[in-house]
């Protein structure tokens, strides 16, 4: 039909067997090349960071290259974090923040990174991971997400929109989940019941739980906080760790503590880390505030001690009840109270933690907190469940998990552009040689 009909059929065999064989291979090959995109990392210290922080050196221990694509941070050097097999690429970043978090978008180097990736993982869905994920998909590569926030808690709760700005937002982040996303991970219930929320069906969600490192986090403190804050040896100790951000409940924990302080007069409550927030949580009334300690920003070797040396630790948040700082107080023996919406049962219940039915009264809080300062037995009981469960969590078979969803989500798709492209050649050609 056509002069270069030979040629034509052979450049058509070569295209797809080439594209055949490199999506074979990136199929099968044991090493995978993962891109990461988060919008927040060091020197930034927060639950995506230390999440990344525990992941990434198992995934390299198991021969597979990571890339990090984040925002850049003035005057920090990333080289210095990188290693065989992880590489980092800060992103071209903007003065613009939202809760302590900087609006980031692509550059060059981002695009390069994701052309090379064998899979995308997105860990928010702040402009980079928004950008990220659109761009890809125009790469036709795999997107997954593993959610590590609650989008209806940062609408409602810290932004404050109007409600038809969250329906607004709604609708768009179903929509994105549905066209950009193919694989979901979480590590604790709420965010499961989240994802099925905005639509996402239940064989696309993967649960790969928090673990813990039990040589860094144990019961005994390596440094002397009581006389760091000057407290005395015989006063019970009442930590909150995290950010100080609206979404922890700072604002409610503290009043909790409060209340519970002008019972207990030994009691002491430390307050660790730093945050958004922090300016209007300092600023707020205390009757006991000569008991109160806000320590700022405590690096990461010193938590440990942190836990260890409390008596018990309060986090009932709005937005996690299984997270990192409940496993680490519980791998340091220390009782936990949290929330109970939502959380885990297998994991978190009435034998190894205090559970909160509503984290905005602060006075059932306080009842928790005076429970466990009155009763030193109830403590030790709850802080050995609380270990005994936690000792069983290991990164290891968190990496497993997560690295089994990929490799079953890296299925080869079937050649549907190639083939649609040449259709439309042949008939365009078919079409002239009938005119002609």
């Amino acid at each position: 039909m056509f002069e270069d009909e030979e040629l034509f059929l052979e450049l058509f065999k070569e295209n797809v067997l080439r594209i055949l064989l490199k999506r074979v291979v990136a199929g099968c090959r044991s090493a995978m090349e993962i891109c990461m995109i988060t919008d927040t990392y060091h020197p930034t210290v927060d639950g995506i960071v230390r999440y990344l922080d525990y992941l990434i050196p198992e995934l390299l221990r198991r021969g597979h290259r990571v890339t990090v694509l984040c925002p850049k941070i003035a005057l920090f050097d990333y080289s210095h974090l990188e290693r065989p097999g992880l590489t980092i690429i800060p992103a071209w970043t903007t003065p613009f923040k939202v809760n302590a978090y900087f609006f980031a978008f692509p550059n060059r180097h981002f695009l390069r990174a994701l052309k090379n990736s064998d899979f995308v993982i997105l860990h928010s869905l702040m402009p980079l991971g928004v950008f990220g994920g659109l761009l890809a998909r125009l790469f036709r590569k795999k997107v997954g997400l593993f959610c590590h926030h609650d989008e209806r808690v940062i609408l409602q709760k810290i932004l404050k929109l109007k409600p038809s700005l969250v329906r607004l937002c709604f609708r768009l982040i179903r929509g994105f989940y549905r066209k950009f996303v193919q694989l979901f991970f979480h590590a604790t219930e709420r965010f499961k019941r989240k994802l099925l929320f905005f639509g996402v069906e239940d064989k696309q969600i993967i649960r790969t739980r928090f673990a813990i490192d039990l040589e860094k986090f144990h019961p005994k403190a390596t440094l002397d906080l009581r006389q760091r804050y000057s407290i005395p040896q015989n006063a019970i100790v009442a930590t909150y760790l995290g950010r100080l951000s609206i979404e922890k409940n700072v604002e409610t924990i503290i009043r909790a503590l409060d209340i519970a302080m002008s019972q207990v007069p030994n009691l002491f409550a430390v307050i660790v880390g730093t945050g958004p927030d922090e300016d209007k949580i300092l600023q707020q009334h205390r009757r006991n505030n000569e008991r109160f300690i806000f320590t700022g920003f405590v690096p990461d070797s010193e938590l440990q001690s942190h836990y260890a040396f409390s008596d018990l630790f309060v986090t009932p948040t709005l937005n996690e009840s299984s997270c990192f700082t409940v496993f680490e107080a519980m791998a340091c023996q220390t009782p936990v109270i949290t929330s109970r919406k939502d959380h885990d049962p297998e994991i978190i219940h009435l034998e190894n933690a205090l559970l909160i039915n509503n984290v905005l009264n602060a006075h059932e809080i306080a009842n928790s907190v005076l429970l466990l300062a009155n009763n030193p037995k109830l403590r030790t009981k709850i802080a050995l469940q609380g270990y005994q469960l936690i000792s069983s969590f290991h990164w290891q078979d968190h990496c497993q998990l997560f690295l089994a969803g990929l490799q079953k989500h890296l299925e080869i798709e079937p050649i549907k552009r190639p083939l649609v492209r040449i259709r439309r050649l042949l008939r365009r050609r078919s079409q002239k040689c009938i005119s002609n």
